[in-house]
């Protein structure tokens, strides 16, 4: 990550079923349920708090209770376009 304000972040994630990101060691997002395709979901202040400049640790937890099981996690920025 850089270093600055990193205000704007969001988890994407697609999940089939319950879902948990921790950055850092602390719970960022927890999803129960599964979702038909990706979503972004800003981090609150206990998230953004724990992401640091440089590098970080994402661990990801996912439980599938039937059928087939998947999972896809990405953290990203949203940019506001200039006119």
């Amino acid at each position: 990550m850089p270093s600055g304000p990193l205000d704007g972040l969001s988890i994407n994630i697609h999940h089939d079923e319950d879902a948990e990101v921790y950055i850092n060691g602390v719970q960022a997002l927890a999803m129960r349920g599964y979702i038909t395709d990706y979503v972004a979901q800003p981090l609150d202040e206990k998230g953004l708090a724990a992401v640091k400049p440089g590098k970080n640790v994402i661990a990801v937890h996912c439980k599938q209770t039937g059928g087939g099981q998947y999972i896809d996690v990405g953290i990203s920025r949203l940019v506001e376009k200039t006119k």
